[in-house]
């Protein structure tokens, strides 16, 4: 249908208003358009805090304090109610700014975004259930935010799972606390020894160059800014895993009646970017763990080099060969620098724990959060690539969910098979590395088949 002039003067006054308000601001009709949750259940919400008395001062927090991490948690509710806004008017004051300034952004790109809501309703009762529903816990990016994947998580609880996203003080954007402090984010420098590593190991075009620098690779870590990052994302992933199965009285009663519907038996890990590899790394250390989500996540954990990670792990990464995460650096189809981590060299792809490698057509790295869903204007190629917003959000929440019904749920494979198929997603096949390794290639120490 189409719309001009004399057919809006027909439209009753309010209709009319809004209709020239949407066409005086063109980002109005493309801001804030989150995709509905599809599954059965009405979504729940709540914020809280988990507080970690054992660890002081981490990551550039006030000293002597315990280590505070805020955190949302989504569910399936007894009813729903009046959605709630996407940001609360003090997370927006703090957040939207460092946002702005973290990755570079123009902030009036960001203006608009604490006043679009969601689908869930904030505070509802859980729903009243005969079985517990399986328990996510979810982790942002570097430098952004606790709920940005917000998608994601009212499309996960609206199919019967118990949502988890934690905050990372120090390493997201400025996060304000209960007790009225604000965490800044920490934007100390890296050290010359590891970004040399960096570029060398990310601009090398063969395996023979490259995967010898593997060796390198914990000696120029340790010690980091990244190193201590890796370190205190593990240990925040592994108090608040540890803390939730337990529905610990150390949290509020409401959102342990939310944890009382969730099976602890029955725990993933995921997260975007630094949060995916943080997921893969603290589920390699807690047997309950049964599955690990990665949104575009590399890996930065020594021990996960040449490695089985020994969980099930969806790891869905951004069109690296269509926008390298390097300008001018190789991006082949054929190799991804996770081909190197979470199973063992010599049998990639035959891993006895399945390892789902899938490339996202058209996205770069920050189409895996809310934000091309949010933000407004801008060079939108450049900073999320071509691929539809919307469409993408619900392919990865559909792949995500399946996966996930399959290790923690009650789905199957062929249902996972029919999601993959469904969203156009590429697998990938390491086969680039096995094969080097199957003739002949090793880094040193490395014993080959």
């Amino acid at each position: 249908m189409s719309l001009h002039v004399g057919a809006a003067s027909r439209l009753p006054r309010a209709w009319r208003a809004l209709l020239l308000a949407a066409l005086c601001v063109p980002w109005a009709a493309q801001a804030c358009e989150m995709p509905a949750p599809d599954g059965a259940s009405p979504v729940g919400m709540q914020r809280f805090e988990l507080v970690d008395p054992s660890r002081i001062g981490v990551r550039g927090d006030t000293a002597g304090v315990p280590r505070t991490l805020p955190a949302l948690v989504w569910y399936p509710a007894a009813a729903a109610g009046p959605p709630r806004r996407y940001l609360t008017a003090d997370e927006a004051r703090a957040q939207l700014p460092a946002l702005a300034r973290n990755l570079r952004y123009d902030p009036e790109r960001l203006a608009g975004i604490d006043d679009c809501t969601t689908y869930a309703t904030e505070g509802a009762p859980p729903a009243e259930v005969s079985a517990s529903f399986p328990l996510v816990v979810l982790s942002h990016g570097f430098f952004v935010y606790p709920a940005q994947n917000t998608v994601l998580a009212e499309h996960l609880a609206s199919h019967g799972y118990v949502v988890v996203a934690i905050g990372h003080p120090g390493d997201a954007v400025d996060l304000a606390l209960a007790d009225g402090r604000v965490v800044p984010t920490n934007m100390e420098d890296e050290k010359p020894d590891f970004l040399a590593w960096r570029s060398a190991f990310h601009g090398a075009a063969e395996h023979a160059e490259r995967a010898p620098l593997i060796d390198g690779y914990a000696a120029a870590l340790a010690g980091s800014r990244l190193g201590d990052s890796v370190a205190s994302w593990r240990d925040d992933m592994l108090f608040a895993a540890d803390t939730l199965s337990a529905a610990s009285e150390t949290l509020p009663e409401r959102v342990r009646a939310v944890l009382r519907t969730a099976d602890p038996g029955r725990l993933a890990l995921a997260g975007m970017s630094f949060g995916g590899s943080t997921a893969a790394t603290a589920c390699r250390l807690r047997p309950a763990c049964r599955a690990v989500i990665s949104l575009d996540g590399q890996n930065f954990d020594p021990e996960l080099f040449d490695a089985e990670l020994g969980r099930p792990l969806l790891l869905l990464l951004s069109d690296w060969v269509r926008f390298p995460m390097y300008d001018g650096l190789p991006s082949p189809a054929t190799f991804n620098p996770n081909d190197y981590a979470y199973e063992r060299w010599d049998r990639l792809g035959a891993s006895p724990m399945p390892k789902v490698r899938l490339r996202v057509p058209g996205t770069r790295h920050m189409a895996f959060s809310d934000l091309p869903l949010l933000m407004r204007g801008g060079d939108r190629v450049a900073d999320f690539g071509d691929a539809d917003p919307d469409a993408t959000a619900r392919a990865i929440a559909a792949v995500t969910r399946a996966f996930l019904d399959m290790h923690v749920g009650d789905g199957g494979e062929q249902a996972l098979m029919r999601a993959v198929d469904e969203s156009g997603f590429v697998p990938h096949d390491p086969a680039s590395t096995r094969e080097w390794v199957r003739g002949g290639g090793a880094r040193p120490g490395m014993s080959t088949p």
